[in-house]
C-alpha cells in the first residue's frame, strides 16, 4: 500500500488554490498527486521518469502525466507554455511501486536481476556497475553515496567474487562482510542498505539530477510559488538546503521554514519509511 509522505505538511505548504498550477514531480503512487487534485488547483502536471508509474494512472482535463524526469521540469514548461504560480513538489524517496517489485532489484529481499533503473530506458543498471567497475571506484561510490564506512572491504569482496546477476546475492556477501566482525550482534538495518542506496544513486545520477533541477527558471517559476521537497538522507538535504540558502541570498527565494520539517511520531508508527524524510521548503518572491 503507497502511503504518501509528510502528506499534511505538504498540503499545507502548498495551500492549493483553483486557478493556479502545480507540479508534482515525482509522482510514484500518485498519494500526493490525488491529494492536490482534491484541492481543485487549475491543473496539475505530474511527472515520472518510470514508465510504469505513468502507465497506471489516467489523465483528466485538469491531470496531465507526463513521462519524464524531473529535471526536465523547466524545458516542458517553457515548450508547453506553462507557468507554475502554486508550486512544485518533489519527493525523492523511493517509490513503494519500486521497491516491491521483485523484478526491478532495488530490494535486496528478492532474488532478482540487479537492475535498480528507475528509468527503464536507461542502459546502465546496478549489475553493470558491479561488474565493470575497478575496486577504487566501487569502493569511492559505496563510500560517497552510501556513507558506508566498510567502502573498500565490500568493493574488495565484489572484485572477487564476481560477476553478480541477482539483487540478494549481493546482499548476502555483504552480510557476510559484516557478521564477521558483529559477535553475533545484530543488526538495526540490514549491513546492504548504505551499498545499495550508492548503487542506486549512481545508476539514476540522483544528486546530478537535483542539482539540474535546482538551477530554478525564474521564467517558469511565478512569484508566490511554492517549492517543497522531501529527502531521505543526508546528501539529498544538504544540496537542497545549500541551493535554498544561494537563492535566499540572491533574493529569489524566502524559506518557509528555518529547519527541515520531520515526520511526527504518529505517522511514524503508521508508516516507518517516513522516520528519514526531511522537508524543506522555499517560495518564490
Amino acid at each position: 500500500m503507497h502511503i504518501p509522505v509528510l502528506a499534511t505538511e505538504i498540503i499545507e505548504a502548498l495551500a492549493i488554490e483553483p486557478g493556479k498550477i502545480y507540479v508534482d514531480g515525482t509522482t510514484g503512487g500518485a498519494g500526493h498527486s490525488k491529494m492536490i487534485l482534491e484541492g481543485k488547483p487549475e491543473h496539475l502536471y505530474s511527472f515520472d521518469q518510470d514508465k510504469e508509474v505513468i502507465d497506471r494512472l489516467e489523465a483528466t482535463k485538469d491531470w496531465s502525466l507526463v513521462h519524464s524526469n524531473f529535471k526536465n521540469i523547466w524545458s516542458y514548461g517553457k515548450e508547453n507554455n506553462v507557468k507554475i504560480n502554486g508550486g512544485i513538489l518533489l519527493d525523492l524517496g523511493l517509490s513503494s511501486i519500486q521497491l516491491d517489485d521483485p523484478n526491478r532489484g532495488f530490494s535486496f529481499k528478492y532474488e532478482s536481476d540487479l537492475d535498480m533503473r528507475m528509468d527503464q530506458g536507461l542502459e546502465f543498471s546496478a549489475k553493470d556497475i558491479v561488474n565493470q567497475y575497478n575496486e577504487k571506484d566501487l569502493a569511492d561510490i559505496i563510500y560517497r553515496y552510501g556513507e558506508e564506512r566498510k567502502s573498500r572491504q565490500i568493493a574488495a569482496a565484489i572484485i572477487k567474487y564476481r560477476p553478480f546477476d541477482t539483487s540478494n546475492k549481493l546482499a548476502d556477501l555483504i552480510k557476510i562482510i559484516y557478521a564477521r566482525g558483529s559477535n553475533g550482534k545484530t543488526f538495526r538495518i540490514h549491513p546492504a542498505t548504505r551499498t545499495y542506496q550508492a548503487l542506486r544513486i549512481e545508476v539514476n545520477k540522483e544528486l546530478e539530477v537535483l542539482e539540474e533541477f535546482l538551477e530554478l527558471d525564474f521564467d517558469v517559476l511565478e512569484s508566490g510559488a511554492v517549492l517543497a521537497i522531501i529527502s531521505f538522507h543526508s546528501l539529498e538535504d544538504r544540496i537542497v538546503k545549500n541551493a535554498f540558502k544561494k537563492y535566499v541570498s540572491e533574493c529569489k527565494l524566502e524559506l518557509l521554514c528555518k529547519k527541515p520539517i520531520i515526520a511526527k511520531e504518529e505517522e511514524i508508527s503508521q508508516n516507518p519509511r517516513s522516520r528519514s524524510a526531511k522537508l524543506r521548503l522555499a517560495r518564490v518572491l
